[in-house]
């Protein structure tokens, strides 16, 4: 890699340490064929205990480097802006401050590694190789018996979900279904659409590890860089990391996430000013990557710099994350859980908890794959549907309440003074819903009214909802004026998953729908709501499991960035509204910019304009519903 402008445009020790490689393997292999040896046998051994090599980049390990140091990495402009509204204050979140580390990021740790083989006890072949990292104990264990990886729904973890096979000396390790991390931790963030391929090539006892990030969301090309374990020739005895969370500032509410406005970084030109770089040369972007990047910076303006620190004229971006559906006309399992499942497949994920009674599902769906759903929940459990719990008024949540309703039974009804008034009571799935969404349905019109049998009978119009199911509670939390004014979250307490609704969206900007009692203000409470019943496993991963309304299968640091996200922009849009901005003003400022290219859209149900708008309108005439 070529820093010009930060290092007089010499080459790093990272690219002779790449050219030393290549040049190796292109002259040893000519001579092996020369000379004619016996094919070697497959595969190496990497096993060990390491420590970085911090030759490469000193000073850039772990949380370290100095602030708006982003040359030579090809940042796109959503990118740029998500670094420079960086604040390092950001770290006191609480889910920021145990976060772990992803590839290829997690060999910039300061602490040590240990590498190891698992192997099958009989016949000896090798099943997977783990690279186990101090700092944040990270565990990233690469599958080698040629399985497949997950489907896009499934959840993702720090570590992510590799593959590797050796290709003669050389692993190469392809790793998917990564948790949003860094690229270098004082903003300039890795995507949770990153794929990364890593080489891992040993001599002796060094490693040398060559890998190439691939991330549409904030990459404008792919991203190499080279890494140097060294070899322990004794135990470090340094292998465990004890992370907690804890309220690092007393006062501050869950619903300030600290990060700074356009154009107001305080730290700008720290680092160029100190470095002597021009400040074009420190913000970044695939043009820094070359050697004739140099010849413009001789001639670069401030002007020319300033303008890249705040949104652009150009139109919103939208996502280019891949749709996790997978919108082939079938309904998908997931096991979750405990007892939960998830499908996918018909719009909205629903949920199912099976048991020695009738299943217990959340959300029916779009109603276009009804009959495939309910085949589905047949072959997880040989019991009916019990219970339906309608999380919002969604069409795309309660098109298959007919359908579900009808294939189901509640046989706690059967014989009850319900029966007495309704002598077909238990004969279907009882339909279950905050008041709200009853009320709605009720008075809904045209031709996608729902029937009567597709309303929800079982309504309550306080705070909970309370079942004992299938050996375990289950809890029903009304959310006012968060997507709608009749949201739900639905938490199976046993198993430990939470089903979110459209409050939670892993596919789009969260759709706070002001026609149905939505507000930004609502949303960002039920967000806090579901962060405040979750814990980790270990460092961010694992633990509670969270299905949100749409995408893929999460856990609570999803929704904290999720929540992050609708923090910041809300500020940004308060702010503009507090310097009178009219509605059009704020589009044009394009609050969004650093997110639109993972959850943007300018067609469709949900464009990015729309969700401004519905943030710029429930700041200026905030709804009046309250909990009960």
């Amino acid at each position: 890699m070529v820093r010009c402008f930060a290092r007089g445009c010499t080459i790093l020790r990272k690219m002779n340490a790449c050219v030393t490689l290549f040049w190796a393997v292109s002259v040893a292999v000519p001579l092996a064929l020369a000379q004619a040896p016996p094919p070697p046998a497959p595969g190496g051994d990497l096993s060990g205990m390491y420590t970085p090599d911090r030759d490469l980049d000193p000073g850039l390990g772990t949380a370290a480097g100095m602030l708006v140091d982003y040359g030579g990495i090809p940042i796109n402009e959503a990118s740029r802006m998500y670094a420079l509204a960086w604040d390092a204050s950001r770290i006191t979140v609480r889910q920021q401050q145990c976060a772990g580390y992803v590839p290829p990021y997690m060999f910039v740790a300061p602490g040590n590694y240990r590498i190891f083989e698992d192997r099958d006890a009989y016949t000896q072949q090798l099943k997977s190789i783990t690279v186990y990292g101090q700092i944040a104990e990270g565990s990233h264990e690469i599958f080698m018996d040629g399985r497949q990886h997950p489907p896009p729904y499934a959840l993702h973890t720090f570590p992510g979900f590799s593959t590797g096979k050796w290709e003669g000396n050389i692993l190469t390790v392809e790793t998917t279904h990564i948790k949003r991390g860094w690229i270098r931790a004082p903003g300039v963030a890795q995507s949770d659409e990153a794929t990364v391929r890593e080489h891992f090539i040993r001599h002796g006892d060094r490693i040398t590890i060559f890998s190439v990030t691939t991330d549409p969301v904030y990459l404008t090309e792919p991203f190499a860089k080279v890494q140097v374990l060294l070899r322990y020739t004794k135990d470090p005895n340094g292998w465990l990391y004890a992370c907690d969370d804890g309220e690092q500032i007393q006062d501050k509410s869950e619903d300030r996430v600290p990060a700074h406005q356009f154009g107001e970084n305080p730290f700008l030109r720290e680092y160029s000013q100190k470095r002597q770089v021009p400040l074009l040369g420190a913000l970044g972007g695939p043009e820094t990557t070359h050697p004739e990047f140099l010849a413009k910076l001789k001639t670069a303006t401030d002007a020319e710099a300033l303008a890249l620190t705040r949104p652009s004229n150009s139109p919103h971006q939208v996502s280019q994350a891949k749709d996790p559906n997978p919108n082939d006309g079938e309904i998908h399992a997931w096991p979750v859980q405990g007892n939960v499942y998830m499908l996918v497949g018909d719009g909205a994920n629903m949920a199912v908890q099976i048991g020695p009674q009738g299943a217990f599902v959340v959300d029916s769906g779009a109603g276009k794959l009804s009959d495939k759903a309910i085949a589905a929940i047949a072959k997880l459990t040989p019991r009916p549907i019990q219970f339906v719990v309608n999380t919002s008024v969604h069409a795309d949540h309660i098109g298959g309440n007919l359908k579900f309703h009808a294939a189901g039974q509640d046989p706690s009804l059967f014989g009850s003074f319900f029966s007495n008034a309704n002598p077909g009571a238990g004969t279907a799935a009882t339909l279950i819903a905050h008041q709200n969404v009853q009320n709605r349905m009720i008075a809904a019109t045209g031709p996608d009214k729902i029937p009567v049998d597709g309303w929800p009978t079982d309504t309550f119009i306080r705070d909970r909802r309370r079942k004992f199911h299938n050996g375990e509670g289950i809890e029903i939390f009304w959310q006012p004026n968060a997507s709608t004014d009749g949201d739900s979250i639905v938490h199976f307490r046993h198993s430990d998953v939470l089903v979110t609704g459209d409050i939670f969206d892993t596919t789009r900007y969260p759709f706070i729908d002001l026609k149905n009692g939505g507000s930004v203000q609502g949303e960002i409470d039920a967000l806090n709501f579901i962060l405040d019943r979750t814990l980790y496993e270990h460092d961010e991963d694992n633990g509670t499991m969270i299905i949100p309304g749409h995408g893929r299968l999460c856990n609570e640091f999803e929704v904290s960035e999720y929540r992050d996200m609708v923090v910041i922009i809300r500020d940004r849009i308060q702010a503009m509204i507090k310097k009178n901005f009219t509605l059009e003003q704020v589009k044009a400022a394009r609050p969004t910019i650093d997110y639109d290219t993972r959850f943007g859209a300018n067609t469709g149900p949900w464009t990015t304009d729309m969700f401004i708008e519905a943030i710029y309108t429930s700041l200026k005439n905030p709804p009046s519903a309250k909990k009960g």
